[in-house]
């Protein structure tokens, strides 16, 4: 009996043991990377490193951008590689009709700058008009040209040279303006004792997404485990490299290339933990309304034909399950249960409305002393922490009591509409104005030189002593007064800024009206 049960055993051991000694064999697949070898795509290299694509059952081949593979949206789409790395163009690519699917941002912020010569006294966008500009005029810098679509300048006016690549040209002269990488050509400058500037698309406004790794519609459609497998593995690679870089560093220089310094590499790794920012946001996280935001500024460029999001452009790592046999077993609970969501949904709606009725002036629209209380702490945090300027003017309307006695509170109501309306044109896009109380607005303008706010108030006002609103056959004309101050130069907290602003604007009545004011440089200890 016991030979017989032993014989058994061993049998049995003979069918399952080939199992656990060889497994199942590794898929093949390949990633195909923008640009050379670097610190750029230290992720991918430290998954294949750690064994996290093998742990997934993959034997990953990480091809760099060359000759024979210089464009990784053909490689994915024509079957060569099943993974590649783009950036935000990708989208264009979608509605053009390349299949293809994006996969994880793993920059959160684009690397893609201006970068001049600190010698070269271009301190702004506006100061680059009729300036020679080197860069590839295409989709993959969209958000330089945004730049300039935003400030009002004619992009097929500016003085655009096709990049070498070569960042010799600033150094010698050649051009004005580098389009570069934050991560990258800053290095050589320093490393040259050559002092430079960069002129960043987010201080603008314009905050796209880099280095996005995609798929095509394909592969997902045939191996959607493998392709979660890929992007969880890469995942897992991209936070173990941002959070050992000199051991990345080694495996780059070992494996991959010796092209850039283990110092290059270094301050490489450095700039891109602030594009990823992983303490603050997952590695590899999107958001669809970032992406509307993206293709909504493509669109308005002329880069693409809608500014919708094309259909099945953003991957989702957890797909909802088919529960259609659940669904017809809860009919009547379906027909309840959209009732209630009415219901919700009306009481949401309602109470969002009260939201932004709490913070907006229902008579000029604009925002009120409410939001202002909100909104102005964080504008100063974020002018601290990015050392930028932040400018706060406070205007009164002169002597709009006589409106109000003269014509009567109906008039002066059609008056402030006017004349917000008209500083509502003023303002750039990343401003904001409130009506502070009565007949007085604020402005906070965040980016720029107190000179050129000053310079955009007195346009303003030159603009409204124009104005005329007509009330009941009545013309009625009206100007105004301002008082600026400064972040830093006049104040670290809302007061002092206030009351800065506030003290140059009784300046400017004082001295007669219709005319705009600095504060005066606070006094330090």
């Amino acid at each position: 009996m016991m030979n017989k049960r032993h014989t058994l055993l061993l049998f049995l051991g003979t069918l399952v043991l080939p199992s656990f000694l060889f497994g199942k064999p590794l898929e093949d697949v390949t990633l195909q990377l923008r640009w050379l070898h670097q610190f750029q795509f230290a992720g991918y290299y430290m998954a294949k490193e750690k064994g996290y694509y093998r742990d997934a059952g993959l034997n990953v081949t990480i091809v760099e951008a060359n000759n024979k593979h210089p464009h990784p949206v053909e490689e994915v789409v024509e079957g060569r590689a099943q993974y590649g790395i783009g950036n935000s163009g990708l989208i264009n690519e979608r509605l053009n009709g390349k299949p293809v699917v994006v996969l994880a941002a793993l920059f959160q912020t684009s690397p893609n700058v201006w970068i001049l010569r600190k010698d070269s006294h271009i301190a702004s966008i506006v100061d680059m008009v009729n300036k020679r500009l080197m860069m590839t005029k295409n989709i993959e810098n969209a958000e330089l040209a945004a730049l300039f679509y935003n400030e009002g300048v004619n992009i097929d006016k500016l003085n655009i040279i096709e990049s070498t690549f070569n960042i010799n040209d600033l150094i010698s002269g050649k051009v004005d303006a580098f389009n570069g990488y934050s991560t990258n050509e800053p290095y050589t400058l320093k490393q040259q004792g050559i002092d430079y500037i960069t002129i960043d698309p987010r201080k603008y406004g314009v905050d796209f997404y880099s280095d996005c790794l995609f798929t095509s519609d394909n592969e997902l459609s045939q191996y959607p485990q493998r392709v979660k497998a890929f992007r969880d593995a890469s995942l897992r690679g991209w936070a173990y490299a941002l959070a050992h870089p000199e051991e990345t560093i080694n495996v780059i220089l070992a494996d991959y290339s010796k092209l850039k310094t283990r110092d290059h590499l270094r301050f490489e790794a450095a700039e891109i933990h602030k594009l990823m920012v992983p303490e603050l946001i997952e590695v590899g996280h999107m958001n669809p309304a970032r992406w509307s935001y993206i293709a909504q500024t493509y669109y308005k460029l002329g880069f693409i034909p809608t500014a919708h999001i094309p259909n099945g452009f953003i991957y989702n790592p957890n797909p909802p399950k088919d529960y259609t046999w659940l669904y017809y077993s809860l009919a009547i609970s379906l027909v309840l249960l959209a009732l209630i969501g009415s219901i919700t949904t009306h009481i949401y709606r309602l109470n969002r409305k009260i939201k932004e009725q709490a913070i907006r002036d229902p008579l000029t629209g604009l925002y009120n002393r409410r939001y202002l209380a909100e909104a102005l702490p964080r504008e100063i945090a974020r002018a601290q922490r990015e050392m930028t300027p932040l400018s706060l003017v406070i205007i009164d309307l002169d002597h709009f009591k006589v409106v109000n006695d003269t014509y009567g509170h109906a008039a002066g109501d059609t008056v402030l509409r006017n004349i917000a309306t008209c500083l509502t044109s003023s303002i750039r896009q990343n401003d904001f104005i409130c009506r502070y109380g009565g007949e007085e607005f604020i402005i906070v303008m965040a980016g720029i030189s107190i000179d050129k706010v000053y310079s955009r108030m007195e346009a303003c006002r030159k603009e409204i002593q124009n104005v005329i609103t007509t009330y009941n056959n009545h013309t009625i004309s009206i100007t105004i007064s301002a008082g600026i101050s400064m972040f830093n130069a006049h104040g670290t907290v809302e007061d002092e800024l206030l009351k800065a602003a506030d003290d140059a604007l009784y300046k400017s009545k004082t001295n007669g009206r219709n005319q705009i004011t600095l504060a005066q440089t606070k006094e330090r200890e």
